[in-house]
């Protein structure tokens, strides 16, 4: 990471936190946990529609995490770690047990937002264009290289920089950037005008 504005807003914590899990402090490694784990079954979802693989992987993560936590480095960056360490693991796990190819998870979790001055009526109608919206930009998504997806969902669903993106997929920082114009130059001729604006 380059500055501290592109961190996460929680990432300090998340420091913090870090060098108490690695004094044995077991509250401070819940607290990691509770705070990355999500994003980190998210991220896997991208890759594998195996919901139960994803969450062996994460389980064998963090338990080989609090095992080897006197030698692991220190780090002001916890999400990128982590989300590095996971992808290892991940790919590593299913290269080893030839699991089912790499496909997109249509179960993303999106949360809407709603005033309580909107009738059901106006609720349903606004949930109903969200969820078409949605639907119509995961699609598109889905119809990106791999590769491309991978960097979309690190860039917008993550907030990650570019520069945590090459970290993340052990590539350059212009590769990234290289993958970033070509899946937003193929979504705009997909997805209708209206999602870009």
């Amino acid at each position: 990471m380059t500055s501290s504005q592109s961190a996460p807003a929680d990432e300090q914590r998340m420091a913090q936190l870090w060098i108490r899990f690695k004094a044995d402090d077991e509250k401070a490694f819940d607290q990691l946990v509770q705070a990355r784990y999500r994003v980190l079954f998210n991220y896997a979802t991208r890759f594998t529609n195996d919901r139960d693989l994803i969450k062996d992987c994460l389980q064998d993560l963090f338990l080989e995490l609090w095992n080897r936590r006197a030698v692991i480095v220190e780090t002001p960056y916890v999400t990128i770690y982590l989300i590095k360490a996971f992808r290892n693991n991940l790919f590593r796990r299913i290269r080893r047990e030839m699991a089912r190819p790499f496909v997109s998870d249509e179960t993303l979790e999106w949360e809407t937002i709603a005033t309580e001055e909107l009738t059901a009526d106006h609720k349903w109608i606004a949930d109903e264009r969200l969820v078409s919206t949605e639907q119509s930009l995961r699609q598109a998504v889905d119809r990106l290289p791999k590769r491309q997806q991978e960097v979309v969902f690190l860039k917008f669903y993550e907030g990650l920089t570019n520069d945590d993106i090459a970290q993340v997929m052990a590539i350059e920082k212009q590769t990234v950037a290289n993958f970033l114009y070509r899946a937003m130059t193929q979504l705009r001729t997909i997805l209708p005008v209206r999602l870009f604006s």
